[in-house]
């Protein structure tokens, strides 16, 4: 055999051992932990000096970054779960319940091994009677491979009574039409239901007392007006000169009672009254307003005008009406007798794109600092007890705007007249002329 045969057949035999070695080594790496990782590749980290060495040396790094990635990943998953405020469930669409994270303990009271024990009625069994129909029904969607969100009273083993929710999402397996495996994520909501049922049962006892106001209490007032005019009329016909004064101040008292009945009710109303939110023109309400007070405004000499073009917002027409309504009266009301009165409405600056802003201005008698936050109170007024008011007009603008999601603030001075920007959601572009859709 010559020698250069000799010298390639030692050098397919060193390939051939490398090669084994390379291989053994790699197969032992994919399956070592961390520390038997990094034992076997300081041991045989000479194999980088063998024939084609370096090639193998940069697959045995990337199996080594892969493996670390692998196990960051893994880190980041447990933390995520150990720690998140919710019970995390894999179960089958049939409920039959494979995994759970270590907070369903928590909020179930029960330990793992008693949930994985019971597995497919562990739901079932723990639900509140009246609501196990809700969630056979929801397992009957999860089987169909759909979405679902429910809320439900669950049992604690402490024998406390909890509202849960869940919101179950599918997960599929290759281009199976059914899935194999529902994700659930389950929340403890008792304190926002409890605070919605205690809200429901303060509405309820709201309407209860508006109902006694608006009956109990306006028909003794009819009964004493309708004696306070014979006593008036009784003066007028006989020497009793003497009891026309206290009769006087009886009848204003009347009065004063029957506008604060009135301002009760209309409290009332705008904070038990729910409306859908759609988009509405400010334009056209504020127009509407304006167009109804006219005959008091051409009385006045009083200029009312709309500066540019105003926003649409979310909100509904009927309750944007008595906000305008009232900020146009109140600025009749509170006109500065030295000047005609001039009223200015216009857009102000946008806060954000989603949010708009409405301005109305007016050059009245103003209102002092210190009554700047006290004139959106009910029944408040900025020391004005010489004009008419029940104080109930700003409040109620308030309480509408609370709920439209928006707010209202003032700048004035005694003299300078007042100016109130209301802010509320935007819902229309005016450069583009495209709607949006309300913002949950």
């Amino acid at each position: 055999m010559s020698a250069v045969a000799v010298l390639l057949l030692v050098a397919v035999v060193l390939l051939g051992v490398s090669a084994c070695l390379a291989f053994l080594w790699i197969a032992r790496l994919v399956g070592a932990d961390d520390l038997e990782q990094r034992a076997t590749i300081e041991r045989f980290a000479w194999i980088r000096f063998l024939p084609s060495g370096s090639f193998v040396w940069r697959i045995v790094k990337q199996i080594e970054s892969l493996k670390q990635s692998s196990r960051e990943a893994k880190e980041r998953y447990k933390i995520l779960t150990d720690n998140l405020a919710a019970a995390i469930i894999l179960h089958q669409p049939d409920g039959h319940i494979l995994w759970c994270s270590p907070y369903t303990e928590v909020l179930t009271g029960y330990s793992l091994s008693e949930i994985y024990a019971e597995r497919e009625e562990f739901l079932i069994t723990h639900v509140h009677e009246d609501d196990r129909e809700v969630i056979r029904h929801a397992m009957a969607i999860a089987a169909s491979g759909e979405h679902f969100q429910c809320r439900y009273r669950f049992q604690h083993k402490s024998g406390l009574g909890l509202w849960l929710e869940t919101r179950t999402v599918p997960i599929y397996e290759g281009d199976e039409d059914r899935a194999n495996v529902a994700l659930s994520i389950t929340l403890d909501v008792t304190a926002s239901v409890n605070a919605q049922l205690k809200l429901e049962e303060r509405n309820r006892d709201l309407n209860e007392f508006t109902y006694m106001v608006s009956h109990d209490l306006k028909s003794p007032i009819v009964t004493l007006r309708g004696m306070v005019e014979m006593l008036k009329d009784e003066c007028s016909t006989t020497d009793s000169a003497k009891l026309a004064e206290p009769v006087e101040h009886m009848n204003r008292a009347i009065v004063w009672l029957e506008r604060l009945v009135e301002g009760v009710l209309e409290l009332a109303r705008v904070s038990t009254t729910e409306r859908e939110l759609v988009p509405v023109s400010v334009g056209e309400i504020v127009a509407e307003v304006i167009e109804d007070y006219r005959w008091q405004l051409d009385q006045i000499g009083a200029q009312a005008k709309v500066a540019g073009q105003l926003p649409w917002v979310f909100g509904n027409k009927t309750q944007l009406y008595q906000v305008f309504s009232n900020l146009v009266g109140n600025a009749i009301k509170y006109r500065d007798p030295a000047r005609a009165l001039t009223l200015t409405i216009q857009a102000g600056k946008m806060p954000s794109r989603r949010r708009a802003t409405i301005v109305v201005q007016d050059n009245g008698r103003g209102i002092a600092p210190e009554f700047h936050e006290s004139i959106f109170k009910p029944f408040s007024r900025a020391g004005e007890t010489a004009i008419e008011g029940s104080g109930v007009g700003l409040a109620a603008v308030k309480r509408i705007l609370d709920k439209l999601g928006g707010k209202i603030t003032v700048e004035s001075a005694v003299g300078a007249g007042s100016s109130f920007t209301l802010e509320v959601r935007r819902a229309y572009d005016a450069e583009t002329g495209g709607s949006k859709k309300e913002d949950s």
